[in-house]
């Protein structure tokens, strides 16, 4: 009797473990968070990415827009906006540890929703903020 309870213990213990390590392999990200500046966007427009998963846009009178993202391996994914912006959309992004940059994944064209969008992320590189 004691050693099928311990046979249940044991697999219950592999079963968690397992769950577990699945979790944490599936969240894992490179992605940056912080605020991020584009040097070359004369109003002083950026975004902020938080490790909740928001992204906030700026200059620097205004929030811009709002919304959520995703990460899958090197593919940003724009969940939501409110901006009126057709989501999701996915770009493939770079970082070297200060510069983060977006390209779409397609033809920005299609992206005829979202001028603002194309804007800041068609082969736009920020600036992480110290």
């Amino acid at each position: 009797m004691k050693s099928k309870k311990l046979l249940v213990a044991v697999i219950g213990l592999v079963f968690v473990s397992l769950i577990l390590a699945a979790c944490s392999a599936s969240s894992k990200s490179d992605f940056p968070t912080g605020k991020f500046i584009n040097p070359n966007d004369e109003n002083g427009g950026g975004m902020q990415f938080s490790a909740d998963g928001t992204w906030t846009a700026f200059n620097k009178a205004y929030v811009l827009a709002r919304g959520t993202y995703s990460v899958d391996g090197d593919t940003y994914i724009e969940e939501s906006n409110n901006g009126g912006c057709s989501a999701p959309m996915s770009f493939k992004y770079t970082f070297d540890g200060t510069h983060l940059t977006f390209n779409y994944i397609g033809n920005p064209a299609d992206d005829y929703s979202c001028d603002g969008r194309r804007a800041g992320f068609d082969n736009v590189t920020y600036t992480l903020s110290k």
